[in-house]
């Protein structure tokens, strides 16, 4: 009897789990029809502009699917060219081919997604005074600057040094000459976590804005500095500010600037074009300082690019690579030859910035809408400056004192 009765309890046991698994199945079905239908409902509603902005990822598109990213997050989009960028993308590949390094025979693999991907979820945007701002927020206040053929926002974005937080002399004169030459509408301040500016010459900056000034017009901007860009690593801290210039303006749209980068001319004329950069050197142009309207296709293709950037490879992505994209769209990128980033790094043309008696040489009054200084320099004080018989001390004087 024992054994009829075991035998019995073995074939129910059996149907229960040959129920459970047809179950199961019908689950998994039932979830992966729902999950395709709301993806292909999120696309539907970035690709027409419809979403809300919290912040979180980009939206996520290949060629062969649409999926939402494996982020837990809600998604969130720019209004992005969609049809523009999955048209331009094998161009676009091909331009990239010859900066991806040890990633070229897999590029087809890797160079997968035509719209940009990036989290920020982590963002903290706030005002000196502690008060904080949503993207979206700060995203409203950016497009209220934009006028009719104009379409560059009138906001200006640095990446704070990651490294010593104390500011030099030079960084205080990049800073005051954006606030008082360009005039933007707000400055946000891009740092790395915990490290916020400080020292005399941070001081120096504050005591130059009233309170009203200090607290509207300054946006301060936390984020984590990229470990990774899509799936590649990224450890260099210039690589790594790279990509932070290219998020926080693809998302806000202005003007990136090193913190080592004078304005001498107010900006508004290159406000104009979608995007700007000005060309450093015959083969590259010079991501230390370019404007861009919020999502400019240019900048979106430049950022999904790096699924093939090298680490190992000092400039490709930063210098070449926009070169050679502009060659393969030069519609979508307006290039400054003369009035950005000349004269350059080269040993020929930097004296001529920092060299005693050289400022001759170039005229920055009549060419230059700014001024790179590739952190070439002896740094100066309020006191030397003053007699500073070179461009980069007229420079300094015009910007601090209103006279060279």
């Amino acid at each position: 009897m024992s054994k009829v009765l075991s035998g019995a309890s073995k074939a129910i046991l059996n149907k229960l789990a040959h129920f459970r698994a047809i179950m199961r199945l019908q689950l998994q079905l039932i979830l992966a029809t729902c999950m395709s239908l709301t993806t292909v409902v999120y696309y539907l509603i970035a690709k027409n502009s419809m979403l809300p902005q919290p912040a979180a990822w980009i939206f996520n598109q290949s060629e062969a699917n649409f999926q939402v990213l494996k982020s837990q997050a809600p998604i969130y989009a720019i209004p992005l060219n969609i049809e523009a960028l999955r048209l331009n993308f094998p161009k676009l590949k091909e331009a990239t081919k010859r900066h991806s390094g040890p990633h070229r025979g897999r590029l087809d693999q890797m160079m997968l997604s035509y719209v940009p991907e990036f989290n920020t979820t982590a963002w903290t945007l706030h005002s000196p005074s502690g008060r904080r701002f949503t993207i979206a927020e700060v995203q409203a206040v950016a497009k209220s600057t934009i006028r009719p053929g104009y379409p560059v926002p009138n906001v200006a974005h640095f990446v704070l040094p990651f490294g010593d937080t104390q500011l030099q002399f030079h960084h205080m004169v990049s800073l005051l000459s954006c606030v008082h030459v360009m005039k933007p509408h707000r400055l946000m301040l891009w740092y790395a976590p915990g490290r916020l500016p400080t020292g005399q010459w941070w001081d120096r900056v504050r005591k130059n804005l009233t309170e009203v000034e200090w607290d509207e017009k300054i946006i301060m901007v936390q984020r984590p500095v990229p470990k990774s860009v899509y799936s590649v690593p990224v450890h260099g801290r210039e690589h790594q500010s790279d990509v932070m210039r290219l998020e926080a303006v693809l998302v806000f749209g202005g003007v990136y600037l090193d913190i080592d980068v004078l304005v001498l001319k107010p900006l508004d004329p290159l406000r104009k074009f979608d995007f700007t950069i000005g060309r450093e050197v015959s083969y590259g142009l010079c991501n230390g300082i370019f404007m861009s309207a919020p999502s400019a296709t240019f900048l979106a293709m430049w950022h999904t690019a790096y699924q093939v950037f090298d680490d190992n490879a000092w400039g490709d992505h930063s210098v070449k690579l926009p070169h050679s994209m502009q060659l393969a769209f030069p519609d979508l990128c307006h290039v400054e030859e003369d009035s950005l980033d000349r004269p350059n790094w080269t040993s020929e043309e930097v004296v001529w910035i920092f060299g005693i008696g050289q400022q001759h040489r170039w005229d920055w009054r009549r060419k230059n809408y700014a001024v790179h200084l590739y952190g070439k320099f002896n740094d100066e004080n309020m006191s030397s400056v003053r007699s500073l018989n070179s461009m980069y001390g007229e420079m300094c004087r015009y910007i601090l004192f209103g006279s060279s």
